[in-house]
């Protein structure tokens, strides 16, 4: 009996410039390739890498419960592992950032038995940091998805940068439907940011570029501007340090290995 096996691979986010020479590798040569990518040239791309490849994106009826849809998805997949084939999942990104269904995946093809590997791709994040010139290794960094930052309270540092994933969905749990007004979720955000940063405060809506000929869209305003901000289920904000951190002299002091 043939076992099967399981590679999930990322392809970047930028069509074709970012993705792995092994990841496309596994792309090409696996018995069953599945994708889930974000634009036509990238389902199209896909294709012609490997004619046999299936898109995932069928499962992604509006209205249906995103829960549900990363289930299928996940099943799908591990169908075609449970069958004996070489199986190859690959998704735009990096494919264990803000992607729910191949967690899923690894956690029960591993509990069966199966070879699962998972190889990294080029994330919005990884992105964010070279188009903003943000060096998360200078003051850190903090990251949340906006509405889980909302509905489950955090103690973060004003004086960190804050990455908040997902804006332009708060609150909403289904499909993304093109009609979504994502103000109501904005202004809930903007009112608990308020409390940490004055309302001059300038924030940065950042989209990294899906395609080579184009460019990131970098979008400067103030915080209290935030709730009226045109943004698409793409955007991500950026909000930089209101003060530098305090710096604890007495430590410092003790940890100076020059004395």
């Amino acid at each position: 009996m043939t076992h099967g096996s399981l590679t999930i691979v990322g392809t970047g986010i930028t069509l074709i410039a970012q993705i792995t020479s092994e990841a496309e590798a596994w792309i090409t040569s696996a018995d069953k390739t599945f994708f889930l990518v974000m634009h036509p040239l990238a389902e199209q791309w896909m294709l012609e890498l490997n004619p046999r490849a299936e898109s995932l994106s069928r499962f992604y009826t509006p209205g249906r419960d995103r829960a549900e849809v990363y289930r299928d998805i996940a099943d799908c997949v591990l169908a075609a592992v449970r069958a004996g084939h070489t199986v190859c999942a690959a998704f735009y990104g990096h494919p264990g950032v803000f992607v729910s269904p191949t967690h899923d995946m690894v956690r029960q093809a591993r509990a069966e038995g199966y070879p699962v590997r998972m190889l990294p791709g080029i994330s919005a994040e990884d992105c964010l940091f070279a188009d903003l010139d943000l060096d998360p290794g200078v003051q850190g960094c903090q990251s949340y998805e906006a509405s889980d930052f909302l509905i489950r309270p955090r103690r973060f540092d004003p004086a960190t940068p804050l990455i908040l994933w997902q804006v332009g969905v708060i609150g909403y749990f289904d499909v993304i439907d093109p009609s979504l007004d994502p103000a109501k979720g904005l202004a809930a955000l903007e009112a608990t940011l308020r409390r940490s940063y004055p309302a001059e405060h300038q924030i940065t809506l950042y989209e990294a570029a899906l395609l080579p000929t184009s460019d990131p869209t970098i979008t400067h305003i103030r915080l209290d501007q935030l709730p009226l901000a045109t943004i698409t289920p793409l955007a991500t904000l950026y909000i930089p340090p209101v003060a530098a951190p305090a710096v604890d002299e007495a430590m410092l002091e003790s940890l100076d290995n020059r004395r």
